[in-house]
């Protein structure tokens, strides 16, 4: 089956123009998505625990920075920005040079998941939870504010979500951080954690609210796979594909076909 028979389109783009396309900065992934991320959208990116999640969002800004001159903002919020950069050096991405540049900006927001369940603002007692997201979304608007970036990426939202227990719980703790970063108008990824591997799962709540979803899994004997499982207003192919983890990033097999394993 050839790529083009592999394209859906969303039902919302028969009366709509084209989007503005920005690239990727990941080789293969650019065909799958019909030349790119839609300039402006916020995009989910759902994985397992060393799919490279954070890698592919830092392909995006990397890209961007050195390729386009597009400003770029990484919100890290499970690791602090010396390891984050000497991880992405391996990786053949110098952002402690972009950063001396002012092209990109790291955002520090690893304190927000430390904050006790109950805290205080001088003596009165306060929700630590509801303090946490207080404080992350006032570090994106003042991050926001400073650098005017293009390109944005917060990873990770499960380090923020995993401290309420209920969907009931985290659904207007969503809506709040991806309001938040849709004011910005600035392309945004966003990194969670994919909660089951099953083939029926359900939806995670973030998945509803994003307007594109990639699922980055690991199968059996170790094979990667990407898949776009929904991009708004882009025809892009549905097809599980393969991927790589290469020594400059993650490069995608576009045209390859994944076919089952016993």
């Amino acid at each position: 089956m050839s790529l083009h028979n592999n394209l859906q389109g969303s039902e919302d783009n028969q009366n709509t123009p084209p989007a503005v396309k920005q690239g990727t900065g990941v080789s293969g992934l650019d065909v799958l998505l019909g030349g790119g991320y839609n300039q402006g959208r916020i995009i989910l990116v759902l994985g397992e625990p060393g799919a490279g999640k954070s890698i592919l969002c830092s392909q995006f800004l990397h890209w961007g920075a050195t390729q386009r001159g597009e400003k770029g903002v990484f919100i890290g919020m499970n690791e602090e920005k010396a390891r984050f950069f000497g991880e992405m050096q391996g990786l053949q991405m110098d952002f402690a040079k972009l950063e001396k540049e002012g092209t990109f900006s790291y955002v520090d927001a690893t304190d927000v998941k430390h904050i006790p369940d109950q805290a205080r603002v001088g003596r009165i007692p306060v929700g630590g939870r509801e303090l946490g997201l207080v404080n992350l979304i006032d570090t994106i608007q003042e991050a926001i504010q400073k650098t005017q970036p293009k390109r944005i990426v917060l990873d990770s939202m499960a380090d923020l979500v995993f401290r309420y227990p209920t969907i009931e719980e985290r659904r207007p703790v969503i809506l709040d951080i991806f309001e938040t970063l849709a004011a910005t108008g600035a392309t945004c990824l966003i990194t969670s954690e994919l909660l089951s591997t099953s083939t029926e799962r359900a939806l995670q709540p973030e998945e509803y609210l994003a307007e594109g979803v990639i699922l980055l899994r690991t199968q059996k004997k170790g094979l990667r796979t990407i898949q776009i499982l929904k991009m708004r207003g882009s025809k892009v192919d549905i097809k599980p594909r393969p991927y790589a983890i290469r020594d400059n990033g993650i490069e995608v097999l576009a045209t390859e076909e994944v076919y089952e394993q016993p």
